[in-house]
């Protein structure tokens, strides 16, 4: 007996009905490769998995993506967990994402490139955001696990270096289901609750590429970059590389090497002082010497000069005297002059100042010859 015909939508609805039943098709977890990309405005992500041979289309809901841990992308292997449903009006089958996990080093690698060219797109990694890390910090907070062994290298070491700082641990958890959340959150509530720190350290010991995983995450690296006080990450190895790393202002390439470059070594300033401190007293002895040698140079002009000067008027002084010598009332009388004097010596060049029977002397070179007025006539007096 032939069964009754049922339209599409009959045919598509009993499909989903099956296929929303199956124990398998509603807890399925398929392995595969993301292709054909594309995020929609609403949130929403849709994608095909293909392995060699097939493909299926895949729905991820906005609300599963935005706690994606990773940046989706073509080409990366991820392992993903769902069901599968009917798209009633395209008659075709898609699995319904729960929940995304990358698959392999090699995926995760992939990953990290993804986040990491974004991120960078976006200019998190810019060198104009990074803010210097103070050279003398007053207080130091380590964002860490309080339980491994990364926190106790870390505050032996800044100890042996120096007692003037204030260190703070806030401890987080750093690997495995919502560590990243955890660091992102405490970054957050240092900036809020100790504005005053001067700097903080974010990190962890050593582990692989999994357990390192929660500082490549988007919410870690976007926390950090907001936070207004510095930031230097130290994560893992020398040879192991975070999203933390490149948005942080600093990287150190330990956690042990963070806590050098943090804060001063003490004892190495002191040595240094010391060092600048004898440069200094040489330069300025130096100096000093110079200056010294400047001087003596100096008062040796200033000696010759004067010397020249004094050289000079001593011998306008000889010249004038010299005239002096040559016009002394002496040296006149030795050629045959007279002087007339009045008694008390004083010379006299008038007629006006004699006068009759006044008593007066001539001053030969040889002697004086006494006199007295008799008569006093003047020229043009009649004799």
């Amino acid at each position: 007996m032939a069964l009754r015909p049922v339209s599409v939508t009959q045919l598509n609805e009993y499909i989903s009905r099956v296929l929303s039943t199956d124990p398998l098709l509603g807890n399925i977890s398929v392995i595969g490769e993301i292709s054909n990309l594309k995020y929609h405005s609403s949130g929403h992500v849709y994608f095909s998995m293909i392995d060699e041979g097939s493909k299926v289309n895949c729905f991820l809901p906005a609300s599963y993506a935005k706690s994606l841990a990773y940046q989706l992308g073509d080409g990366l292997e991820i392992v993903v967990k769902g069901y599968i449903n009917v798209y009633k009006k395209g008659g075709a089958y898609t699995l319904f994402v729960r929940s995304i996990e990358v698959s392999g080093d090699g995926s995760l690698a992939a990953a990290f490139q993804l986040m990491k060219d974004k991120l960078e797109q976006e200019g998190l990694f810019d060198p104009a955001y990074k803010k210097p890390i103070p050279l003398f910090p007053h207080k130091l907070g380590i964002v860490t696990s309080d339980t491994g062994a990364a926190v106790q290298d870390m505050l032996k070491i800044i100890k042996s270096r120096t007692n003037l700082v204030d260190i703070f641990v806030f401890p987080v958890q750093v690997q495995g289901q919502g560590a990243a959340e955890d660091i992102a959150a405490m970054v957050d509530r240092i900036n809020a609750e100790y504005p005053d720190m001067d700097t903080l350290i974010v990190g962890r010991g050593g582990g692989s590429m999994e357990d390192l995983w929660a500082f490549n995450e988007e919410i870690v690296a976007r926390a950090i970059f907001r936070s207004r006080i510095p930031v230097v990450s130290a994560v893992g190895h020398e040879v192991d590389f975070t999203i933390s790393d490149f948005v942080a202002d600093k990287r150190a390439e330990t956690p042990t090497a963070a806590a050098e470059m943090t804060v001063p070594d003490s004892a190495e300033l002191e040595r240094q002082l010391d060092i600048l401190l004898e440069q200094l007293t040489s330069r300025l002895n130096s100096k000093v010497e110079y200056q010294k040698l400047k001087a003596e140079s100096c008062l040796k002009d200033i000696k010759r000069t004067l010397d020249s000067r004094l050289a000079e008027q001593r011998h306008a002084l000889e010249k004038f005297l010299l005239i002096l010598e040559e016009n002394k009332p002496e040296k006149i009388l030795e050629k045959g002059y007279a002087m007339v004097e009045d008694m008390e010596g004083n010379v006299i060049s008038s007629i006006e100042t004699f006068h009759e029977g006044g008593r007066y002397q001539i001053r030969l070179q040889d002697g004086r010859v006494f006199f007295t007025i008799n008569t006093l006539k003047k020229e043009g007096d009649s004799l």
